[in-house]
């Protein structure tokens, strides 16, 4: 099943209509202090959520010397692994809701 792929600032308007409990106001901090702090190391964020209501917030690393304008530059890469997506998304049942990604170049293959 491919997820819905939502840009990390969806975090900032979670919540912004409803009167959220404090637990809820607690926890949307807790992940966008996540999210922030995965944007300070240099990776790109990403939530990805499931029709089926799982969710992951996903930073991404990319290899040096690789430019990235826009973290949804990364959406093909990530669907042409759908057994990453997959675990994430298993993960995800688990509780395990943050994922850190490092995008590595294949090594060149000398004859």
């Amino acid at each position: 099943m491919t997820p819905i792929f939502l840009p990390h600032t969806t975090l900032d308007a979670v919540g912004v209509l409803e009167d959220a409990l404090p637990t809820v106001v607690m926890g949307r901090d807790r992940l966008r202090a996540l999210r922030d702090k995965a944007i300070a190391e240099g990776a790109h964020v990403l939530l990805l959520a499931w029709p089926t209501l799982e969710w992951v917030l996903l930073a991404v690393e990319v290899p040096p010397g690789v430019v990235i304008e826009d973290a949804q530059q990364l959406i093909p890469n990530l669907l042409a692994n759908p057994d990453a997506l997959e675990h994430m998304r298993s993960e995800s049942r688990k509780g395990q809701h943050l994922t850190w990604l490092s995008l590595i170049r294949p090594s060149a293959t000398r004859h």
